[in-house]
Order: structure tokens, then sequence, then C-alpha cells
């Protein structure tokens, strides 16, 4: 499993599909993703969501002159629509908010979904 972690880091930018990973750990289809879900305790798809938007998330604060569009695409987004609706989804802000409150944020990079919101809840 490591090396599908690796080689899924390693890919953000391309389109990720089910057999060309399970082919990487040499499984079947079937297998790695019933595998992957039980050694990562998240879907695959839940979990290329979310490294992509935590890549994402990083380039915008340590790239501040790169355009939104171009970490969108650098992560595999295809538009910056889509970019932006599950951006703000994970991180309940825009990507333009997020960089310009880059120092409030770097403790939502490392929280599972929907944690940061739970916690404010209880402290509210």
């Amino acid at each position: 499993m490591h090396r599908v972690v690796e080689y899924i880091d390693r890919h953000l930018d391309e389109p990720l599909q089910l057999e060309g990973l399970a082919g990487v750990a040499h499984f079947s289809p079937f297998h790695f993703h019933r595998l992957f879900s039980a050694w990562m305790g998240e879907t695959l798809g839940d979990y290329l969501r979310r490294r992509r938007l935590e890549v994402a998330a990083q380039r915008l604060i340590s790239q501040p002159a790169v355009p939104v569009l171009q970490v969108a695409l650098s992560v595999g987004f295809g538009s910056t629509e889509a970019f932006a609706r599950a951006f703000k989804t994970r991180f309940e802000m825009t990507p333009s908010s997020w960089r310009t409150a880059k120092d409030r944020n770097r403790s939502l990079l490392n929280r599972k979904p929907g944690q940061a919101a739970t916690a404010a809840r209880r402290n509210a």
C-alpha cells in the first residue's frame, strides 16, 4: 500500500483510476479497493479528493504568485469551479480566502473532514 500512496502523490495531476492503482498494488480492483478502504479508513475516491485538496492548500500558501486555476490543474481538478466547490466543502472557505488567511489555516490541513467544525461547535 505504501507504493500506491507514493504513486498517488507523484501523479495527483493525472487521472487516477481504480484499475491502474490496483495494478500498482498487484491486486484485483475489487480486493484493492476493499484493502485500501480498510487500511486507510476512507474510500479511494475520498482519499484522492482529500490529498488533492491538502496539496493544493499547501501550494496556495507556499506559492502566492501562482494563480488558483494553475494550482487546481496541478492537483488534478479540471476547472476552477469544481476546485472551488470541493475546497470550500473541505476547508469551509474559498481558495482565495485561504490564501489571505494562511496563518490561521495551517492547523486545518491535518484534520479529518468535519473535525474542525465539530470542535468549533463544542467551543461555542
